[in-house]
Formats: structure tokens, sequence, C-alpha cells
């Protein structure tokens, strides 16, 4: 009898907090809600799927701590509109953007103190766009990619452009040793 009721004590216990993937029916929109979950029972990520079985509509993954990490727009089985992406300490890492899943617009790249540190404007052909460089919030540096093939590239401030390729081929050099 002890044995019966500590298997019934633990079966009860381990529902009190969801664990893994928790998939959800509604009738209403025939969709399946998704909810992901760490070990200790916190929610990791949400998102819907169409009846196709598609992603569809806004999809969130959150770090470990609660924080979220990302929220995106699918549509069909595509990302579809804006979606934000974040560091752990809540700072915004980058925005991006995607038409019927292709990248297209404009998408900044932050670092964790909300500073730019890049722009790329895609045009809508792969990774095709113009991308322009800062540091410091000083533009120094841009590329145009056309079919994949860099066309072009500009610097803007030789002082800055210098400096940070040193830097790179020095932490280059001290990774070989």
């Amino acid at each position: 009898m002890k044995t019966f009721l500590t298997l019934v004590l633990i079966s009860i216990t381990s529902l009190s907090f969801a664990q893994g993937l928790v998939e959800e029916y509604d009738q209403s929109c025939n969709c399946t809600h998704y909810t992901n979950h760490y070990d200790n029972g916190d929610v990791s990520a949400t998102y819907t799927t169409n009846a196709s079985g598609q992603k569809n509509g806004t999809e969130k993954a959150f770090y470990v701590d609660g924080n979220l990490q990302y929220e995106r727009v699918w549509s069909k089985g595509n990302l579809n509109g804006s979606g934000k992406h974040y560091f752990r300490n809540g700072q915004l890492y980058y925005t991006e953007y995607h038409e019927n899943g292709i990248k297209k617009g404009d998408w900044t790249f932050n670092d964790e103190e909300g500073d730019i540190k890049q722009k790329i404007k895609y045009t809508g052909n792969g990774n095709d766009g113009t991308y322009e460089y800062y540091h410091a919030g000083i533009h120094y540096f841009s590329q145009i990619v056309v079919n994949d093939s860099l066309q072009s590239e500009t610097v803007l401030n030789q002082e800055i452009y210098d400096q940070l390729k040193s830097e790179a081929e020095a932490a280059q050099a001290a990774g070989k040793q």
C-alpha cells in the first residue's frame, strides 16, 4: 500500500509542472499550439501550426531565466514580417524582416550595450544587399553584395578600419599559437 501511495504521489507531483513539448489542439482555428519547457518546467518556446502542420503566427523563445530570446512571425510555414532577437540581458540584439521566407529590408544588429554594430539592407535575393559596419557609433565601412558576390567595398573611416583590422589579425595570430 505504501508503494502504491508513493507512486500516486510521484505521479501527481510530476503533473504539477509541465516538461518537454506540450501540444494543444484548438478547434476554433483548426490549429495546434505548442509549448516547449525546460527541465525545470519553465517555458522555453511557444508557437502554433496550422491544419497543414506549418508554423503560423507568433513564435517566441525564452532563455532559461525567462527573458525573451526572440519573437518572430510565421505565415503558412514561412517567416513573414518583423522579428526581434534579444541578448540575455534583455537588450535588443537584432531586428529582422522577411517576406514569405525571404530576407528583405532593413536589419539592424546591436551590441549588448545597445550600440549599432551593423546594418544590412537586403534586396530580397538571398544575401544580396548593402552591408554597413559601425564602431562606437561611427559608420566606418560598407560592402555591396550582388548575386552572392562582393561587388564593392568602401572604407569610410580609415583610422577605425585599420585599428579593427590590426586587432583582428593579432587575435587570429594569437589563436594559432
